[in-house]
C-alpha cells in the first residue's frame, strides 16, 4: 500500500472529456504502477514526492486566482468608466488573458464561484504571513468573496464574473444580466 497526493486541474467538462491533468506527489516507483490507471481518466504528471501535488496545486492556483479576481475588477473599470462588458471581453481575449475570459465564459464546465473563493481561502491558510507574502491573492480574495455574496439567496457561478451580477451594488441595477 502506498499513500499519494493527487490534486486535479480541471473541471467537469475536463471530466467528461477525459482530459483531468493530476499532480501526483509519490516516489517514482509508486508514480509508474499508479500512472496507467490515472490515464483512464486524464493525465497524470508525476510533480515530487508526497506532498508535491499539493504544493504544485497551490502554485498554480495563485496564478489563477489572481487572473479571476483580476477580471472581474477589469469589469469593475469598466463599469465605472461606463463601458460595456461585451467589448471589454472581446478585448481580452486578444492577449494573455485569453484563457481565463473564455473559461470564465465557458459554461459547459460550470463552477461555483463560491468553489473559487474557498479555494483563495485554503490557499491563504496554508501560508503564515500570507497578508505579505501573497497581497495580490488576498485582496483577490475578498473581490471574489465579494461576488459571491453580491445578493442574498444567489449563487453565482463563475460565469457571472463576466456579468452585472456580481458588480458592485452601485453598477449591478444599470444593466440586465
Amino acid at each position: 500500500m502506498a499513500v499519494v497526493d493527487a490534486p486535479i486541474v480541471g473541471g467537469v467538462r475536463y471530466a467528461r472529456e477525459r482530459a483531468i491533468t493530476f499532480l501526483v506527489g509519490t516516489t517514482e516507483y509508486v508514480f509508474d504502477r499508479l500512472a496507467p490507471l490515472l490515464e483512464v481518466v486524464g493525465k497524470p504528471v508525476h510533480v515530487g514526492d508526497f506532498g508535491a501535488g499539493v504544493d504544485y496545486k497551490l502554485i498554480t492556483n495563485v496564478a489563477v486566482m489572481a487572473a479571476e479576481a483580476g477580471l472581474r475588477e477589469a469589469l469593475d473599470l469598466a463599469d465605472v468608466l461606463g463601458r460595456d462588458y461585451e467589448t471589454a471581453l472581446s478585448l481580452m481575449t486578444k492577449g494573455p488573458m485569453r484563457a481565463i475570459v473564455e473559461r470564465a465564459l465557458d459554461e459547459s464546465n460550470p463552477r461555483p464561484l463560491r468553489r473559487s473563493a474557498e479555494d483563495d481561502d485554503t490557499l491563504l491558510s496554508a501560508v503564515a504571513d500570507a497578508d505579505e507574502i501573497l497581497p495580490i491573492t488576498t485582496a483577490g480574495s475578498k473581490r471574489l468573496w465579494d461576488a459571491v455574496t453580491v445578493v442574498a439567496d444567489f449563487e453565482p457561478n463563475f460565469v457571472d464574473l463576466t456579468r452585472k451580477t456580481t458588480s458592485r451594488k452601485a453598477f449591478r441595477a444599470t444593466e440586465s444580466n
